[in-house]
């Protein structure tokens, strides 16, 4: 440790220690990770103030033109919100951000080359996870309907919808891009160089606030840990981007076939509940066989530099001012979701 004298009266000295270069070293990786994360958390603060914004834009223009009543009863209303908002925030902002921070595009968003059989094992295990999460979510506001609490997050019946074609571009297509952009993208991208099991962890902790409803909020946050790890592990978001389309697209067909009266509720749960024992003997035999063949790309996640320990570096992340920020204000979002649908 070296030392320098600050003289003192009668000539006394006290002694100060300087830092290291190591610790010197570490204070600015603390500092670099902080403004990453103070950054990314800016950005999904301006993701919802630029959301609500423009959806009091849009309803304000449908009610001077006078279309607003006819669309709220077809729907059209909140696709427009959706699916348009959700493009026009998530990807242009996010690219901007990305942009304005001079980023490698390639390392945001990794389009590796991924092997059949490997692409093929990722997307089984992670829809069979998404599907067994959506289904214990649909478990619990089912649940919740007995008490008279309707939480459906913002979904609408498609009876009343005469565009099946809008709902599947708004609910499977567009979410599937959009939303694997900005958080498998951007937000665990960015994190990547300094921990890829931090990336993962933050992506998925943001991913599902953004959900902004409590029932949802804790599967999002498995599924997104699953949508991470496969894009983390294929070097590829092409991985999530399919599981995500798959599981949307499950169930917008499960709404369209019973909505329309195409197959009975009793006959679509029986055979979506097929479709969802099948994927998980599928995803328990492709486990098994990575497992059997030790493939060390599906266990080996990269620390980056060891100047921070991980459990440092995820309190630095965790307790970044935007970022807490963001937690409170989807906190908030869903406080008012349940309990407006108590009412």
């Amino acid at each position: 440790m070296q030392y320098y004298y600050q003289p003192q009266q009668n000539f006394l000295y006290q002694q100060y220690p300087l830092p290291t270069p190591e610790e010197l070293h570490a204070q600015e990786y603390k500092r670099g990770l902080r403004k990453t994360v103070n950054g990314l958390g800016g950005l999904l603060l301006a993701f919802f103030g630029l959301e609500f914004l423009l959806v009091i834009i849009l309803e304000v223009i449908l009610m001077i033109t006078g279309n607003s009543d006819d669309l709220f009863e077809m729907n059209v209303l909140y696709m427009l919100e959706s699916g348009l908002i959700s493009t026009l925030i998530f990807f242009v902002a996010g690219l901007i951000y990305c942009l304005i921070k001079k980023v490698d595009m390639g390392a945001i968003f990794p389009f590796k080359k991924v092997g059949g059989v490997m692409l093929y094992r990722l997307c089984v295990i992670g829809i069979s996870i998404s599907l067994m999460s959506n289904y214990v979510v649909d478990l619990l506001n089912n649940s919740l309907g007995l008490f008279g609490i309707e939480n459906n997050g913002g979904t609408f019946d498609t009876a009343d919808n005469p565009d099946v074609l809008m709902y599947f571009l708004v609910v499977a297509i567009i979410p599937a891009f959009v939303e694997e952009f900005a958080f498998r993208g951007v937000v665990m991208g960015m994190l990547r160089p300094y921990s890829e099991g931090l990336a993962i962890l933050v992506s998925s902790i943001t991913f599902a606030l953004m959900h902004g409803n409590f029932v949802q909020m804790p599967f999002t946050f498995c599924v997104g840990l699953v949508l991470g790890y496969i894009d983390i592990i294929s070097g590829s978001l092409l991985p999530s981007i399919i599981v995500h389309f798959l599981n949307n697209g499950l169930s917008v067909l499960y709404d369209v076939l019973t909505s329309y009266g195409l197959l009975s509720e009793t006959s679509a749960y029986l055979w979506f509940g097929a479709v969802y024992v099948g994927t998980g003997i599928l995803a328990f035999i492709a486990a098994y066989r990575i497992i059997k063949e030790k493939d060390s790309r599906f266990f080996d996640l990269k620390d980056g530099d060891a100047v921070m320990p991980f459990k440092q570096k995820m309190k630095t992340a965790l307790t970044s001012p935007t970022l807490i920020c963001f937690a409170v204000l989807m906190v908030i979002t869903s406080l008012v979701e349940m309990i407006s649908g108590m009412g």
